[in-house]
């Protein structure tokens, strides 16, 4: 692994410069808060025009806008994905977005964030021996996204989670559409933090070529990053696709319990609408206790059983029907007739 920086203290800026003059590449990871910018820039000798895109972390702005690059440095926004505590719901993702402004220089690879995280601690390790200073960069940025693997993977399995579990129950499904919510909102979430990402990556690679001193292999190493890029972005529209389905596989089966509902109390609203007619005839044939529990009470009980029978036998579509997939794949499977 390469030599690693943490912190701009006295002892860090000397151990930079050493570094510098020895010839040597290093990482250096910094959170923002406590360090000024003039204090960065006399540090690292980073002009102006590069520590201003650097330290914008300001939300909304466009990640263009933020997109620094001539041929001594290259400037960009990335992300990566951390653990968090659980908030209450077990079947919610549990990874938060850290949002880091990158630096590539021919001396170092700086990484600048707001959170009081080490990277270098949470990040996957990397080896560096016969490498080249592009694959420091390259596995830096490998193990970011891979973090974004890491967190659409956990989403997957919660909407996994959720559907298995409105499979096995039809109840409490004001939690499952509370966990589907907060799916949503982090499927929506990493697609507006990664496809801007994914866009002027392309660009990026090309940049982090071009700047000086930086030793180069024959290894094309942005490119895979940038499909990396575009594999992720691919996988959160294809989850959104499967929570689509779920959403309405769920509208479905409410809208089926309402269908049952309706057609139990139809025979019981044509019931009561017609003793609740009032011809005289009728009125005076039914005068006895016994006519008024057989044909008011006992016929509305017989016509609610008699509906719940018949919707019982027809089966629910809610329900798996296990006989009915093996018989679709056992006539899928049959080889055609030959003409």
């Amino acid at each position: 692994m390469s030599e690693i920086v943490d912190g701009l203290s006295e002892r860090e800026r000397e151990r930079i410069s050493a570094l510098r003059a020895e010839g040597s590449y290093f990482w250096i990871d910094l959170c923002v808060a406590g360090i000024s910018p003039e204090e960065l820039g006399r540090s690292l000798d980073i002009p102006e025009h590069a520590l201003r895109p650097l330290l914008d972390f300001a939300r909304g702005e466009r990640p263009s806008r933020r997109f620094h690059a001539d041929n001594q440095q290259v400037v960009f926004p990335f992300h990566c994905y951390l653990e968090e505590e659980a908030a209450g719901d077990e079947n919610t993702p549990g990874l938060r977005a850290i949002e880091v402004n990158v630096l590539v220089h021919g001396d170092y690879l700086l990484t600048v964030h707001r959170e009081a995280v080490a990277l270098p601690a949470v990040l996957p390790d990397y080896h560096t021996e016969g490498r080249s200073e592009q694959y420091v960069v390259y596995a830096v940025l490998d193990a970011m996204v891979a973090t974004a693997f890491d967190a659409l993977s956990d989403t997957e399995l919660a909407l996994e989670g959720l559907q298995i579990l409105t499979t096995d129950s039809v109840g409490n499904a004001r939690v499952r559409m509370g966990t589907l919510r907060a799916i949503n909102l982090r499927l929506t979430t990493m697609r507006r933090q990664l496809s801007p990402q994914r866009g002027i990556f392309e660009r990026i690679g090309e940049e982090i070529g071009q700047v000086e001193n930086l030793s180069t292999d024959n290894e094309r190493y942005f490119e895979r990053v940038y499909g990396q890029l575009n594999r992720v972005v691919e996988g959160i529209d294809a989850a959104a696709d499967s929570m689509a389905k779920a959403m309405d596989l769920r509208m479905n089966e409410t809208m089926y319990w309402l269908t049952v509902v309706a057609t139990i109390f139809l025979p019981l609203t044509f019931l009561t609408g017609f003793f609740g007619m009032n011809f005289g005839w009728l009125i005076g044939q039914i005068d006895t206790e016994v006519a008024f529990l057989t044909l008011g009470l006992g016929g509305s009980a017989i016509a609610t059983v008699l509906i719940w029978i018949a919707v019982r036998r027809r089966g629910t579509p809610v329900q798996p029907d296990q006989d009915a997939v093996e018989r679709l794949l056992t006539t899928l499977r049959r080889p055609l007739p030959r003409r």
